[in-house]
């Protein structure tokens, strides 16, 4: 089955075949006939040649009768026979044979008792069969007829004439030799090639003579023999080459003897004129099966065209040209087709550049997408090559973005994000500058010829932007942000690496909240530390690496010691010393962190134990994180360390963060609200840094809420701290909170605390965190002296005191703080 690669070019060959096959249908008969035809005419010359043969040898039998005749009834000769005058015979027989061409010529007596015959006739006298073939000759000439017969291995034509004087005295004999002459003689009436071959008893099949050619004669005595007794009135055979009709008579059959005149005509003489009339008629055809298929040709291309185009058109749709219209310049079928397309090629248009906007493009603020983003980048990576022109690469965080999300809702957040990439988008630096929202709460923006001092003023552009609250559906809100910035081409000659690095940048921005960072190779390294770090961290409680550290806690007005919170350290077999803002973050990343909490709670009980076997009745703060807060185990897991400790509910404490009930409200509250059931004490850790309402803490089974040290540790210098401190306190106790404050750093601010009726403090002044073996021995000082020895660490049996290197107020534990 034949493949077309265009329907024009099927059309054309469909037609083009039917042509060919109706023309092929009309020259093969017709050859057919001229091929008939020829034989016919060859077949009727050779019919003609051979009634004009037999004439001829009627007429030469007649001829050499009259003259043989004439040489009987001389009344000389006769007279010579019947005186038996045998010189005279001679003589007469030799000058009628030369006469009348005659090669033999003899006469025989009716009795046989005398033959005379010419000189040259001596052997056809004296031969062996001499007296038989004349008695034979007369027997079947006695009528004057021509008889061929083969006299001593030559064919004769044979006339026998009666002497009669008045009866039969005797015969005359007269022979001629059937030879080449005879044989051009009949050729010159027939238009034929005659042919004689004869078979005698010595030998077998030969040419007597003939008019052809010797090869071809040669080729015919060979033939002959094999088809001569063939029964047919006419014989077709192929000659070196060429057809032939084949006349075939008997001159002279015996047993032993057969001599045979061959007509032979040729077929070609008459096909070359018909070949050539064929070879006209196929030149016509061809020119005419030519013509048919430039005429089929065109009129299938013009058919075809509107397809053609409609094709082509199709193509352009395919490869995602959908801009240029299709012409509709008919009505018939291709039109509606033409029509269809158009209608298939604007849907497909508005499909496609719906998901070139989804690909590409952010839906919920307009800003481009992620792929959008690194495209941007890319291109702009290439325009830069040649130039090293720099450019910048700036990643920007909302910090908090999802508990903002969950209390004030999805809508709210959408409406917050829209409004940070608006202002990302007002303030960039040109025309070809690419804002772009990449995650939740993550934008990217590219700053093209941007060095590093250009992209630095516009990070503290956008932090002077959001020091201000900004106003999303009326409310007020503030934003704070990280920001991450990679440069082209120091930080990164394509885009993925100028992204991860500004995401490195990024993530130390919001690990140490600095405004923003730029990024340097050795952001890397701290970052292979702090994966070291998490793994070593699992085999740190493994190994009882971790230490518990508490920090005392006093009533403000009374300064009597109630106990302390509980802090963790980290001695690393290698790294000495490792305090929680190094691995905490990462551990409540990856979950480590339900270990760790773990640990803190059992340690915490078996020093709540020791200090109760010591009679000290004491109590111990541990602090819970987000992911302690949604485990739904955790209230059965500290009842049985209690319990299994010997503890009363009230001597463990957990605090809690604003933002770690913000996380997951609803889980975080059914924990809670167990924990209280069981007779814990629950304390708001850092109040007043988060985004918790006092409407929704106030539905929370909570004791205590504790005053950030941010406010508390300046209140003696800064009022607006000390007015912050005061409402808190009043509006706590006004909740039938117990209010605990933070940093307390000297005896001032405890006093001032101790007006405002805050009910416990703790802070450097009353004493750094410190071993748990070490606790007691500051209890005891304390008790005793009611002084204050914040050199208490160097007493520690520690090589390294942490107390030391960990100056400031802030503990690192405290989770919301590292956030």
């Amino acid at each position: 089955m034949i493949k077309f690669k265009h329907i024009r070019s099927r059309i054309a060959f469909t037609f083009l075949t039917v042509v060919v096959a109706i023309q092929l249908a009309g020259l093969i008969p017709l050859k057919y006939a001229l091929v008939k035809h020829a034989n016919a005419l060859a077949e009727e010359q050779i019919n003609v040649g051979e009634r004009v043969f037999v004439s001829l040898l009627q007429h030469n039998t007649q001829s050499l009768k009259q003259a043989t005749q004439v040489l009987a009834a001389d009344f000389a000769f006769r007279e010579a026979i019947a005186t038996n005058d045998a010189g005279t015979i001679e003589s007469a027989l030799e000058s009628y044979q030369g006469r009348i061409h005659a090669q033999i010529a003899y006469y025989i007596s009716n009795n046989d008792d005398l033959v005379i015959g010419t000189t040259d006739n001596e052997q056809t006298l004296f031969g062996s069969n001499a007296k038989e073939d004349a008695r034979q000759a007369l027997l079947e000439n006695q009528s004057g007829t021509l008889k061929f017969d083969i006299v001593e291995g030559k064919p004769y034509q044979l006339i026998t004439v009666p002497v009669k004087a008045p009866e039969t005295i005797g015969w005359i004999v007269m022979g001629f030799a059937v030879d080449g002459r005879l044989a051009s003689q009949i050729k010159q009436l027939t238009h034929l090639d005659v042919t004689f071959v004869q078979k005698t008893r010595q030998r077998d099949w030969q040419l007597v003579s003939g008019t052809s050619t010797s090869q071809l004669s040669n080729l015919l005595v060979k033939t002959v023999a094999d088809i001569y007794r063939q029964k047919l009135s006419l014989h077709r055979v192929d000659l070196n080459g060429q057809a032939y009709h084949l006349k075939i008579r008997s001159l002279h059959e015996t047993k032993d003897d057969a001599l045979l005149v061959v007509l032979q005509g040729s077929v070609e003489p008459f096909t070359q004129d018909l070949n050539t009339l064929f070879k006209v008629m196929i030149v016509l055809t061809f020119i005419g099966v030519l013509i048919f298929a430039v005429l089929i040709w065109y009129v299938s291309r013009k058919t075809t065209e509107p397809i053609a185009a409609l094709v082509k058109d199709a193509d352009n749709i395919a490869i995602g040209d959908y801009e240029k219209e299709i012409q509709v310049d008919s009505t018939d079928e291709v039109g509606h087709l033409a029509k269809a397309l158009n209608s298939m090629r604007e849907a497909v248009l508005q499909r496609s550049l719906r998901i070139q906007r989804l690909a590409f493009n952010d839906e919920l603020t307009g800003l481009s997408n992620r792929l959008a983003f690194n495209q941007g980048v890319h291109q702009a990576i290439m325009t830069h090559a040649d130039s090293q022109q720099k450019m910048s690469v700036i990643l920007i965080n909302i910090h908090r973005f999802k508990p903002i999300n969950q209390t004030l809702g999805r809508d709210f957040g959408d409406d917050l994000l829209r409004h940070v990439g608006q202002v990302l988008k007002q303030n960039v630096l040109g025309e070809q500058d690419m804002v772009a929202r990449l995650d939740a709460d993550e934008f990217a923006v590219l700053l093209q010829h941007t060095d590093q001092a250009k992209a630095t003023r516009y990070a503290d552009k956008i932090q002077q932007v959001f020091e201000r609250p900004v106003s999303v559906q009326g409310q007020a809100i503030d934003v704070r942000t990280g920001i991450g910035i990679a440069l082209y081409p120091d930080h990164g000659l394509d885009e993925e690496s100028l992204l991860n690095h500004a995401e490195t940048a990024l993530q130390e921005s919001r690990a140490k909240k600095s405004p923003w960072i730029v990024y340097n190779t050795a952001l890397e390294i701290d970052q292979s530390e702090t994966l070291t770090l998490i793994s070593d961290l699992k085999e740190a409680i493994q190994h009882d690496q971790l230490l518990l550290y508490i920090q005392p806690k006093i009533d403000v007005t009374t300064r009597r010691a109630l106990g302390g919170e509980a802090l963790i350290r980290w001695v690393h077999p290698e790294k000495g010393m490792i305090f929680p803002d190094q691995f905490i973050p990462f551990a409540e990343q990856t979950g480590v962190i339900s270990d760790i909490t773990n640990w803190m709670l059992l340690r915490a009980c078996q020093v709540l134990a020791g200090f109760k076997k010591q009679g000290l009745h004491i109590t111990l703060a541990v602090n819970l994180s987000t992911r302690d807060l949604n485990n739904m185990e955790l209230p059965e897991q500290i009842g049985h360390l209690l319990s299994s400790h010997g503890l009363d509910a009230k001597a463990l404490k957990l605090e809690i963060t604003e933002g770690s009930l913000m996380q997951d409200p609803e889980r975080a509250e059914v924990v809670v609200k167990k924990l209280a059931a069981m007779g814990l004490h629950l304390s708001i850790d850092d109040f007043g840094t988060g985004y918790s309402s006092l409407a929704y803490l106030r539905q929370l089974p909570v004791q205590e809420l504790k005053i950030d040290r941010s406010f508390v540790m300046f209140m003696d210098k800064n009022s607006s701290d000390a007015s912050i401190v005061k409402s808190t306190i009043d509006l706590a106790h006004n909740m039938g909170l117990i209010v605990v404050a933070e940093g307390i750093e000297n005896e001032v601010v405890l006093n001032q605390l101790a007006r405002l009726g805050c009910n416990e403090g703790q802070g450097y002044f009353i004493g750094k965190p410190m071993p748990e073996k070490d606790f007691s021995i500051w209890l005891e000082r304390w008790e005793g002296q009611n002084e204050i020895d914040i050199d208490i660490g160097d007493e520690l049996s520690y090589a390294i005191n942490p107390l030391d290197i960990d100056p400031q107020a802030q503990d690192p534990f405290k989770l919301d703080n590292l956030g």
